[in-house]
């Protein structure tokens, strides 16, 4: 074989042989098999409500009942508002499992979308805009309840023998 010849074929080998190492399919790429992650709900719903949202809930009302003076203040309540917009998160792994799935997930995901609303407003510290926020929070929390006959009432302050959260 001429020097030539070797050369051209060390020209196409070398090239293909980088080819074949990328192809797609290749024994490389076969070994990895694709990770799926597998969300499981362990704690119940009353837990949550009672262990985040409503301790979360109350902290917030008493924190906005007047207007916060310094910044680690502010920072606590727009923390607290993202804990209750990820407890709601936490909700859509509960579904129930006879009817009312597709209002439950609509009505998770308002609470959801309402939490993180306060707490956008709480980190532009805007006390007005907190306490409507606050409010909006409230009524998508009563109509989960009044939905789902829960007889539960959230509200800033528990009246004398009302159950509250």
């Amino acid at each position: 074989m001429s020097r030539s010849t070797t050369w051209t074929r060390s020209l196409l080998v070398v090239p293909l042989t980088a080819w074949l190492l990328c192809v797609p399919g290749s024994a490389q790429q076969n070994r990895q098999a694709a990770f799926t992650p597998r969300f499981e709900a362990i704690a119940e719903t009353r837990l949550l409500m009672e262990g985040l949202a409503q301790a979360n809930y109350q902290s917030l009302h008493r924190l906005l009942r007047n207007r916060p003076t310094d910044a680690e203040t502010w920072r606590f309540a727009r923390g607290q508002a993202i804990l209750i917009a990820e407890t709601a998160n936490l909700l859509l792994l509960r579904p129930p499992r006879n009817t009312g799935r597709d209002t439950w997930m609509r009505l998770a995901m308002e609470l959801r979308d309402q939490a993180a609303n306060l707490a956008r407003q709480t980190a532009a510290r805007n006390h007005p805009a907190s306490r409507t926020a606050l409010n909006a929070l409230t009524t998508s929390c009563n109509r989960c309840h009044q939905t789902f006959r829960v007889p539960v009432n959230v509200m800033p302050e528990p009246r004398p023998g009302e159950r509250d959260l």
